[in-house]
């Protein structure tokens, strides 16, 4: 060999080993590497996040679906009950998740309400494992694997994300990204190697992520799309009608039990909007959503200061509207993907994005939740079209750069779980942070209310009138604090004024009915008790209420009627069996006034003990 060619094949040599070394700058480019690399993006996230497992409830949406569900859901027996009934438990929303509920039955077997540690060490495990499956498709996209790492720990550390972790009413977007990541990651392989196991293994994921929120409806078109953008030998084969015919059966299951569980929009009135008991459903909300698409982008690109309660801001939209013209320019000029390619990536936003925008919550505009799985489509999108020689390392200041912000994403990202600790903590900090906000106002007047901080609340009650005078919630929860402190002509014109505002409000009612009779005004009371009982006939307190008012006038036929009806209803209503027990003494019937005392002490009413001593001799 001569001195020039050893010369030549040396430097051929160096080039290859420089190229070795450049692309695997912090992972081996090995087997090995990648299982180092799969640790890492598993313990890294789950390292930030572990002290939320030492967190509470923050009172946004987990009393009402966790709290006041409790025995519902610590009564494993009713998990077949869990594909019956809607997220809440209770048939007034339009959201079918029994996956959540389930791993909610589960946290409960090992933690409780009060201290709900597993609740919340679920999430953060889940998002370890996320983070797994995220790398692994970023592989499958061509993303070297040192690249794919720094790009998976800059996601799952991003500030946006710190709600889907710490909130634990996000589990249904957890569970969401988690199955179809799995779903998608062993679709690719499917295709790849045609194994039937695969194929299999998809499919049930691809259900499970179906059970855990409806968005998954639109997985299989991102499949589909995935097919014709990557898969260049496009032929029939059996294993795609299989494959088919799998997803179509569990859509058709899926809607079957949905339906059953919370109906469909069999109304043409539904479609267009119809209500929830926490928002708004339907196309005339979908299109109130759109700033949605250009805030979402502004929040994932540049979170300096994103909402733990968001409203639009005009100023963020027009920020994601020179985004999204910058990312159509980029796509445009780059020609290292195919269009079809680049395509599927911003399809893939857009698709799992749109479906979230048909609800409109009360009194916020969005939920930075639920861009957990779109946002997957724009890292895609923007980790392939970066230059190669970015993206293989050989300029090393580039991952210097993602280092860093991966630095300043993870101590945003702890600071920020920081707030969701506790409920007052939560929207002392939501508050600070949006001043215009209603909901947090309202939100921190019940825990000043529940804390016995009656001025506190009636501040904040009259902070969130002041920012929504339409705000009907408010009126009738500054009435309540009103009433407790015996100033009912204030109590009443707060709840008349609810009602207004919302006149199927039946806890309104219910309230100002009380309030009359605080005032002695029995008649009025009653007025307001019969319709109660009218609008929800199956409420035991209206009738227990209907039936106190009778017996202040001395009405005791009618007083017992009430009684026995809310008895009837809840049959461990320790008041209502009290309250029996006085009005069978006021007509001298001792004996049945005893037993309805017993009773009273038996569900739990202490103060009836002395009733019980006096009566039952």
């Amino acid at each position: 060999m001569t001195k020039t060619k050893r010369k030549q094949k040396n430097q051929q040599q160096k080039k290859k080993s420089e190229s070795r070394a450049s692309s695997s700058f912090i992972i081996p480019d090995t087997k090995k590497g990648t299982w180092i690399a799969m640790t890492i993006v598993f313990i890294v996230p789950v390292i930030l996040y572990l002290q939320t497992v030492s967190f509470g409830f923050i009172n946004f949406d987990d009393n009402e679906i966790i709290t006041e569900n409790e025995a519902f859901i610590s009564d494993l027996k009713n998990i077949p009950e869990a594909f019956k009934t809607d997220a809440f438990i209770d048939g007034g929303s339009h959201f079918y998740r029994p996956m959540q509920t389930l791993s909610y039955m589960g946290d409960l077997q090992v933690s409780t309400v009060e201290n709900p540690w597993m609740f919340h060490l679920r999430q953060v495990l889940m998002l370890g494992v996320i983070a797994v499956l995220l790398f692994l498709l970023l592989l499958r996209f061509g993303i070297p694997k040192g690249f794919a790492v720094l790009g998976t720990l800059i996601y799952c550390l991003h500030p946006l994300f710190v709600s889907n972790i710490a909130w634990v009413p996000a589990r249904g977007d957890l569970q969401l990204m988690l199955f179809s990541l799995l779903s998608f990651v062993l679709f690719i392989e499917f295709l790849r190697k045609k194994s039937y196991a695969l194929l299999i293994f998809s499919w049930i994921a691809f259900t499970l992520a179906l059970f855990s929120k409806e968005t998954a409806a639109l997985l299989p078109l991102v499949f589909l799309l995935y097919f014709f953008a990557f898969v260049k030998e496009r032929k029939f084969e059996i294993r795609y009608a299989i494959f088919i015919g799998l997803f179509v059966v569990s859509g058709i299951v899926w809607f079957w039990m949905r339906s059953v569980a919370i109906g469909d929009f069999a109304n043409p009135d539904e479609v267009i909007g119809a209500f929830s008991q926490n928002g708004e459903v339907g196309l005339v909300p979908f299109l109130l959503n759109i700033q949605t698409i250009p805030e979402s982008l502004t929040n994932f690109f540049f979170p300096i200061d994103i909402d733990f309660l968001p409203n639009f801001s005009i100023i963020k939209t027009m920020i994601g509207i020179a985004i999204l013209l910058f990312l159509a320019i980029w796509l445009f000029k780059n020609k290292s993907r195919l269009t079809s390619e680049k395509l599927f990536f911003i399809a893939w936003f857009l698709l799992l994005l749109l479906p979230t925008m048909l609800f409109k919550p009360y009194h916020i505009d969005y939920l930075q939740h639920r861009f957990l799985l779109p946002m997957v489509g724009i890292l895609l999108l923007v980790l392939t079209l970066l230059p190669k020689d970015l993206s293989s390392f050989s300029n090393n200041a580039v991952p210097g750069v993602l280092i860093v912000l991966l630095f300043i994403f993870a101590v945003s990202t702890y600071s920020r779980s920081l707030a969701y600790e506790d409920s007052m903590t939560f929207y002392n900090k939501a508050i600070d942070q949006n001043p215009n906000s209603d909901f947090a106002y309202i939100h921190r007047g019940y825990l000043m209310q529940a804390e016995g901080k009656a001025n506190n609340a009636l501040n904040d009650f009259t902070k969130a009138i002041e920012i929504n005078p339409e705000y009907a919630s408010a009126y009738n929860n500054r009435g309540v604090v009103y009433a407790a402190l015996g100033q009912y002509d204030k109590a009443i014109a707060d709840y008349s004024k609810s009602l207004k505002l919302k006149p199927g409000n039946v806890e309104a009612y219910n309230n100002r009915g009380l309030a009359y009779s605080y005032k002695g005004l029995f008649n009025k009371a009653i007025e307001d008790y019969n319709v109660v009982i009218e609008m929800d006939p199956k409420l035991a307190e209206g009738y227990n209420n209907l039936g106190m008012a009778y017996g202040n006038q001395g009405i005791f036929d009618k007083a017992i009627e009430g009684f026995s009806k809310a008895i009837e209803l809840k049959p461990d209503y320790a008041m209502a069996y009290n309250n029996l027990g006085l009005a069978l003494a006021a007509q001298g019937k001792t004996a049945s006034a005893c037993q309805a005392f017993k009773n009273a002490v038996k569900y739990g009413l202490n103060e009836a003990r002395e009733n019980v001593e006096r009566y039952c001799r």
